[in-house]
C-alpha cells in the first residue's frame, strides 16, 4: 500500500471575511492529476476544501450557515459515490455514506457537514455530521480503504477555508475566500506543513512511569533523523527544540508554574481570588521525527514522575497549553465569550457569566494513568472537552475524555480501575470523565462518589464506577479528579450487551436552560414516546388497574421507585428538573432489554447537605410546601409528573413506601452510611493538604477595602483541611439523623393522605 501524503497547519490564521455565490458542481479543465495525493484504491477522489466555520454568506437551501467539505474529481471518469463514505475521524465506525450520485471528471462537489442527513429536492447533499479543526476527515472506499484524509493542527478563523493549491494540490492552504464549486485560487493566508506517515516515532530509553530517583532520558532515531521534542505538552514542530543530548527527568519543585497560575473563573474575583502555592511538577516529553524537512505524523508522549507524594492514581495528561489556557482563546478560561459578554452586560455582573468553558469545541490531547501500584494503566491519544453545567464556572472543571478519531479503546488495565459488571462480552472502554466533583468542588470532594458506592449492586438504580486520581496537565499538578465511567453506547455495552442501534438515552433537564430535552442516544420517537407517556399519566387515573397497568408496561417500576428513594434520601436539591436521564433498550433477550423506560443515576453532588428537607412532601405533591425548601440553595421541580401519578395507586404506594422503610432499615442506615463516609474518609483525608494548596482563596479587593472599615471578611481559611473535616462531620450528622426525619415525614404523608 502506498503511503498517503498528509497535511497540517502549525501556525494560526487572521480573520478574513468571505463572499462567493454557491455552485454545488462546476466542472473544469484537469490539471495536475498526477500531483494529487496517492492512494491504494486508485480512485481519482480528493478532499479540495473544507470551511469548518461558516461566516454565514454562504448558506445551505434552509438559509442555515452550515461548513462543508469539498470533494473533486480529478481524473478522466466520471466517479459513482454510492457506497463511499466520509466521517470526521478516522476508522470504520460511525461512517455517513453518500447516497447515489456521480461526479465527473473535473468536477467539485459541495457536501454540507451540516449534521441534517438529507439530499434535497435540488440535489443538496448533507452529512449526518458536523465538522471542527480538530477533527480528521477521511473519504473511504467501499472497502474501508482510505481514499483521502483531511487534517490540520492550528487555528482556522470564522469564514477561513482549507484547501488544496490550484495547479500545486500537493500544498494545501487557508485562503482569503471561500471558492466552493471552483478551484482554489484565492489569496493564501498561509501554507500548511506536510507531513508523512511513513516515519515512525523515536524510542524513549525509559518508559513513562513513576521513579524514586532522577535519571537521563536518551531518545534515539534513524539515520538522518532529527529529534524535535517539547516538555510543556504542546505538539513538537519546526520551532520546538531539536534533542543534541539526554534530556534531565527531575523533581521541577523549584521551577515556577506556569499553567497552574491562570484565571480559570471569573466567579467572585472580587471578594476573593484562587490562589496556587503546589510546586511539585512531572515531566511529559512529546518527541517526532523530521527527516529532509518533513514531520513525522506520530508522535511519541511519556509522562515521569519522581516520588510523587500521593497515594491516588495518577492521571497525566497532555495538552497544547495555547489551546487550553491562552488568556483569549483557550478552552478552560474565561476567555473571549466572558470578556464580550462583560462589555455588553456590566448590569448583569453579578450573575454567573459564560465563558470560553461552556463551548462544545473538543482538543487533542495525550492521556496516561498510573495505577496507585505505579503500574501504566492507560496510554492513549485521545479528545477532551468540558463537561458540567453550572460546575464549568468552578476554578477546577470536569473534563470528558474521549478516544480519538481511530475510535479505539482504553487498555484493558483500565478495568482494574474501573470494574464493571460480570456476564457480558467485554470490549474496551471509549471514555472516561474526570471529574473534579462538580458543583461539590473544593468540598469534600467525594459525595457523589459515596452516593452511588452506597447503592450500587444494593438497589436496583444504575450507577457509574469511579476510582480516586489526581490529575497533572502538562506536568502541573490539578488536584483531585475522580475517574468516572460515562453514560454512553459503550456503557450500556458493557455492563448489559445492549447494542447502541437498540438504545435510547434521553436527557430531561427541564428546570434549566434551556429547559428543552436532549437526545443522547436515540431518535425523535423514543422522546416522542416519553412524552406521550407522561401526557397519559396526567390525563388518566393510575388508581385504576388498567391504567396502571398500561404504564407499567412502560417502564420498569422496581428501577423508578429505587431511583426516587434514593433521590430523596439524599436530599439532593439539584433534581428532579436537573440532573434527570432515563433509557430503555428494545433487544429480546437481554437483562434491560424489554423496552421499559429506566433512570441513571449522576451528578449526586448536593447531597447529605439537608438533614430537614421534606423530599416527601416536595416529591409526592404537586403543590408542596414552600416554606419547607426556603433554606435549600435551590431547587428544580419539573420530571414530579410520573410519580405523582404512580403514587395515587394504592398497590404501588404500598411498595414504594415498604421499600423506603426497608432502605432506611438498611442501605440508608445510620451505621451503614457511617462506615461509608469514614472509608471515604480515610481515603481523602492524606490528600486534602495537598488540594487546598493547589486550589485555596486570598481575599479580593473588595473585601480588603471593606475590612479597613471593619465591614468586611476575611476569605483566608475557607479551603483548609479543617473546614474539609467540618464538611465530613457535616456528612456524619446527616447520616444520623436523615433516617428518622424521613420516617416522620413519611408518617405525615400517610397521616394526611
Amino acid at each position: 500500500m502506498k503511503s498517503r501524503a498528509k497535511y497540517r497547519i502549525l501556525a494560526g490564521a487572521a480573520f478574513v471575511a468571505s463572499l462567493f455565490l454557491m455552485c454545488d458542481c462546476i466542472s473544469y479543465d484537469v490539471k495536475d492529476r498526477y500531483d494529487y495525493p496517492e492512494n491504494s484504491t486508485d480512485i481519482t477522489l480528493c478532499i479540495n476544501e473544507v470551511l469548518y466555520s461558516n461566516l454565514g454568506y454562504i448558506k445551505d437551501e434552509d438559509g442555515d450557515r452550515s461548513d462543508y467539505i469539498e470533494i473533486y474529481n480529478y481524473g478522466d471518469k466520471k466517479v459513482n459515490l454510492m457506497g463511499i463514505s466520509l466521517a470526521d475521524h478516522r476508522g470504520t465506525k460511525g461512517r455517513w455514506y453518500f447516497p447515489e450520485t456521480d461526479i465527473e471528471a473535473g468536477d467539485y462537489l459541495v457536501v454540507w457537514a451540516s449534521g441534517k442527513d438529507k439530499v434535497t429536492a435540488n440535489g443538496e447533499i448533507h452529512t449526518d455530521f458536523m465538522v471542527n479543526n480538530s477533527d480528521t476527515i477521511t473519504l473511504y472506499d467501499l472497502d474501508n480503504e482510505c481514499i483521502d484524509e483531511f487534517y490540520f493542527d492550528g487555528t482556522v478563523d470564522t469564514g477561513v477555508s482549507v484547501g488544496r493549491v490550484e495547479k500545486h494540490p500537493a500544498e494545501l492552504a487557508l485562503f482569503a475566500a471561500n471558492t466552493p464549486g471552483a478551484p482554489n485560487n484565492a489569496q493564501k493566508i498561509s501554507l500548511i506543513t506536510r507531513i508523512d506517515d511513513s516515519l515512525g516515532i523515536p524510542e524513549f530509553s525509559r518508559q513513562a512511569g513513576i521513579y524514586d530517583e532522577e535519571f537521563e532520558l536518551v531518545l534515539s532515531a534513524g539515520e538522518g533523523e532529527k529529534i524535535l521534542y517539547t516538555l510543556d505538552g504542546s505538539e513538537p514542530t519546526y520551532g520546538s527544540k531539536v534533542y543534541e543530548g539526554p534530556i534531565q527527568i527531575k523533581d521541577r519543585s523549584a521551577e515556577p508554574n506556569t499553567i497552574g497560575n491562570i484565571k480559570t473563573t471569573t466567579i467572585y474575583s472580587m471578594y476573593y481570588t484562587w490562589e496556587n502555592d503546589y510546586t511539585y511538577k512531572g515531566t511529559v516529553v512529546k518527541a517526532r521525527i523530521m527527516k529532509d524537512g518533513v514531520l513525522s505524523d506520530e508522535t511519541a508522549t511519556a509522562s515521569y514522575f519522581i516520588s510523587p507524594d500521593t497515594s491516588f492514581n495518577i492521571i497525566s495528561l497532555s495538552v497544547d497549553p495555547d489551546k487550553m489556557f491562552d488568556e483569549w482563546d483557550g478552552l478552560y478560561v474565561p476567555g473571549e465569550t466572558y470578556y464580550v459578554w462583560k462589555k455588553y452586560n456590566k448590569e448583569n455582573f453579578w450573575s454567573f457569566p459564560p465563558g470560553n468553558y461552556n463551548s462544545d469545541e473538543k482538543l487533542k490531547a495525550h492521556i496516561e494513568i498510573f495505577g496507585s501500584d505505579g503500574a501504566l494503566r492507560a496510554d492513549n491519544n485521545v479528545v477532551i472537552s468540558m463537561m458540567g453545567a453550572a460546575s464549568r464556572m468552578s476554578a477546577a472543571k470536569g473534563i470528558k475524555v474521549d478516544m480519538d478519531e481511530t475510535r479505539s479503546s482504553f487498555s484493558s488495565g483500565m478495568f482494574e480501575l474501573l470494574p464493571v459488571s460480570d456476564g457480558i462480552s467485554r470490549v474496551g472502554m471509549d471514555a472516561i470523565a474526570l471529574r473534579a466533583a462538580g458543583t461539590e468542588f473544593n468540598w469534600t470532594m467525594f459525595a457523589d462518589i459515596l452516593a452511588q458506592s452506597l447503592v450500587s449492586d444494593k438497589l436496583e438504580v444504575t450507577t457509574q464506577a469511579a476510582q480516586q486520581a489526581v490529575l497533572f496537565i502538562n506536568g502541573e499538578f490539578w488536584g483531585i479528579h475522580n475517574i468516572r465511567e460515562t453514560y454512553n453506547a459503550d456503557y450500556f455495552f458493557r455492563h448489559y450487551g445492549i447494542e447502541e442501534k437498540n438504545l435510547a438515552l434521553i436527557k430531561l433537564n427541564l428546570g434549566v436552560s434551556d429547559h428543552e430535552p436532549e437526545i443522547t442516544i436515540g431518535t425523535e420517537q423514543d422522546l416522542q414516546d416519553y412524552l406521550d407517556l407522561i401526557d397519559y399519566v396526567q390525563s388518566h387515573d393510575l388508581s385504576d388497574p388498567d391504567c396502571y397497568k398500561y404504564v407499567c408496561d412502560r417502564i420498569d417500576v422496581d428501577a423508578f421507585i429505587d431511583y426516587y428513594v434514593v433521590q430523596m434520601y439524599l436530599g439532593n436539591d439539584d433534581w428532579p428538573g436537573n440532573n434527570y436521564r432515563i433509557y430503555r433498550a428494545d433487544q429480546t433477550g437481554f437483562d434491560k432489554g424489554d423496552n421499559r423506560w429506566r433512570p441513571v443515576l449522576f451528578d449526586l453532588d448536593n447531597s447529605f447537605r439537608y438533614i430537614d428537607f421534606n423530599t416527601i412532601d416536595y416529591v409526592l405533591n404537586e403543590e408542596y410546601d414552600e416554606e419547607s425548601v426556603k433554606s435549600i440553595a435551590h431547587f428544580h421541580d419539573m420530571n414530579r409528573e410520573l410519580i405523582q401519578a404512580l403514587i395515587q395507586n394504592e398497590e404501588f404506594k404500598n411498595k414504594f413506601f415498604d421499600r423506603f422503610e426497608k432502605s432506611l432499615d438498611t442501605v440508608f442506615s445510620s451505621d451503614n452510611v457511617l462506615e461509608k463516609i469514614d472509608r471515604f474518609a480515610n481515603l481523602y483525608r492524606p490528600e486534602m493538604d495537598d488540594q487546598y494548596t493547589r486550589w485555596h482563596i486570598k481575599t479580593g479587593w473588595f473585601n480588603k477595602i471593606k475590612l479597613l472599615f471593619h465591614k468586611g471578611s476575611s476569605e483566608e481559611g475557607r479551603y483548609s483541611v479543617e473546614t474539609w473535616e467540618d464538611k465530613v462531620e457535616g456528612f456524619r450528622t446527616f447520616a444520623k439523623e436523615r433516617p428518622d426525619k424521613l420516617r416522620d415525614y413519611i408518617t405525615q404523608y400517610l397521616d394526611e393522605d
